[in-house]
């Protein structure tokens, strides 16, 4: 390999230059990212002097829960408070109490466990980032790590027995829900909630004569309207060979279509939205929900 084919990742460690991101199909980019991350983490392993325990939104990239706004520019360690190490040179220095029974080797190396992780995250204030990667952690989704309970996070946020972020942390794992079916939905029903709209009950079945549909949010029919049911349409299910199944992106449209049809023919109302609409604050979605029938019961918090 060429001089000109590699780059430098930290002093002493070079990997292959990779395509320009914009070149990346923009369907497979955020899994692009979290590899270069992935690269970036593993050089860190490669050149500390000392076991160092990943933590943070490197331990979520360590096993595959998802992250809200992007990977970070730096790797996140956790050091007991008495540590010396400080944060430079693209390494973040987190301080806090570290037991054994929270930490698994990787490697040379620790990393925080996956309830953790989710204990640390859910503490750290952004509601919407704790509620996608525990939904994705209680769903089993994960590649990198085992399905987890939401008793498994509440025991360690119990063990640490700090009161720092204990009230956020608590109220990130109640409303977590492993039957959240990505991570656009998961993020949909926290702008939902954050709005101050009805929360929709999930995963709601309705059978038919081949089967049954599964909705991602349906909110229950009223005096004032039918039930309607709300889909987070992500585009890569028409475009992604591993979410289509076999079938080509008109064959997954026309079923898309054949399924709403049916499920309007039962009286129900219909709702889409995308990504554009999901990100947290979404006035577009706030916009869209009341046009569905759909009310504000609380005082919104966003």
């Amino acid at each position: 390999m060429r001089a000109g084919e590699l780059e430098r990742v930290r002093p002493g460690v070079v990997r292959a230059k990779p395509v320009a991101l914009e070149l990346v199909d923009r369907f497979d980019r955020h899994e692009e990212r979290r590899n270069r991350y992935l690269d970036e983490i593993g050089a860190v392993a490669m050149t500390r002097r000392r076991p160092a325990v990943f933590a943070g939104r490197s331990a979520l990239a360590i096993w595959g829960y998802p992250v809200v706004g992007g990977w970070p520019a730096s790797v996140e360690l956790l050091e007991p408070p008495s540590t010396a190490r400080r944060s430079k040179r693209g390494v973040t220095v987190h301080r806090a109490r570290v037991d054994a029974e929270d930490v698994v080797s990787w490697g040379d190396h620790f990393v925080t466990t996956p309830a953790r992780t989710l204990a640390d995250l859910a503490r750290s204030g952004d509601f919407a980032a704790g509620v996608v990667a525990l939904d994705h952690a209680l769903s089993g989704r994960s590649r990198g790590a085992q399905a987890l309970a939401k008793d498994d996070v509440l025991s360690v946020l119990d063990r640490l027995g700090t009161r720092r972020g204990l009230a956020r942390a608590r109220r990130v794992v109640d409303f977590a829900d492993g039957r959240s079916g990505s991570g656009g939905e998961s993020l949909s029903r926290v702008g939902i909630f954050l709005m101050g709209f009805e929360m929709p009950e999930l995963q709601v079945r309705h059978p038919h004569p081949e089967g049954f549909y599964d909705a991602d949010f349906e909110w229950p029919r009223t005096v004032a309207r039918p039930s309607t049911i709300g889909e987070f349409d992500g585009v890569m299910k028409y475009l992604k060979d591993e979410y289509r199944r076999g079938a080509d992106a008109s064959q997954v449209v026309v079923a898309e279509k054949l399924r709403e049809d049916f499920l309007r023919e039962q009286g129900n109302g219909f709702v889409r939205w995308g990504w554009t609409e999901a990100r947290v604050p979404a006035p577009a979605l706030r916009a869209k929900l009341p046009r569905a029938g759909i009310r504000i019961v609380r005082r919104p918090l966003i």
